[in-house]
């Protein structure tokens, strides 16, 4: 790696740390030069403006969501392993960025633009929707040999999500309520996983 690739990484690096705990609006590329120890005109020079770097880590981590979903339809014969796989895999990204949750909610509540800009390069997307039609038309085949009950693909992503998330976005109350460690924190994230996939398993049991 060159060290013009090393020091685009670190900007890329800071200013999704500073988006994650503080938000897009709140963060400047003042802030973020400050952090990296650079100039303001190193950050534009890499990336033009703020809101082309906060597309960019936006897109990143969407995309990293969506290829779990790809990878774990391609690497798992059972729908019941997929399952585990996808709602542990989904895990295990969280656990590796905790804020993620909050910052996206965040941007796609508050931001209409940022719900434009999901829809115009995912939700109209070729590739994305055709990773849909594949979970779908997994899902309709294993209705049909009686592996699992009718339910709606969307709606089974939107109740993986939900229990996936919240999990998330309750560890402030979880830590600071309850007066919870480190540890205690991530024995909570491990057994919510368990529990989550123990409960859309039962759900989809025939």
């Amino acid at each position: 790696m060159t060290t013009n690739d090393s020091m685009e990484l670190r900007i890329r690096e800071v200013a999704q740390q500073l988006f994650f705990s503080q938000g897009y609006a709140a963060t400047s590329t003042t802030q973020i030069a400050r952090e990296v120890g650079c100039t303001q005109a190193l950050v534009h020079y890499y990336y033009r403006t703020k809101e082309n770097l906060f597309r960019q880590i936006f897109l990143e981590q969407v995309l990293a969501a969506l290829n779990l979903i790809g990878r774990s339809l391609a690497n798992e014969d059972s729908f019941d392993r997929f399952v585990e796989q996808a709602i542990s895999m989904y895990f295990d990204a969280l656990m590796g960025n905790p804020r993620l949750p909050f910052f996206v909610l965040e941007e796609l509540v508050s931001n209409p633009e940022r719900r434009k800009y999901l829809r115009e390069n995912f939700v109209k997307n070729p590739s994305y929707a055709l990773l849909y039609m594949q979970f779908d038309a997994r899902m309709r085949q294993e209705q049909r040999e009686g592996n699992i009950v009718k339910t709606d693909p969307f709606d089974l992503m939107m109740t993986i999500a939900s229990l996936t998330v919240f999990t998330f976005l309750s560890l402030p109350m979880y830590r600071d309520l309850l007066s919870r460690t480190d540890d205690q924190v991530k024995d909570y994230i491990l057994h919510r996983k368990a529990e989550v996939i123990n409960m859309v398993k039962k759900i989809l049991k025939p």
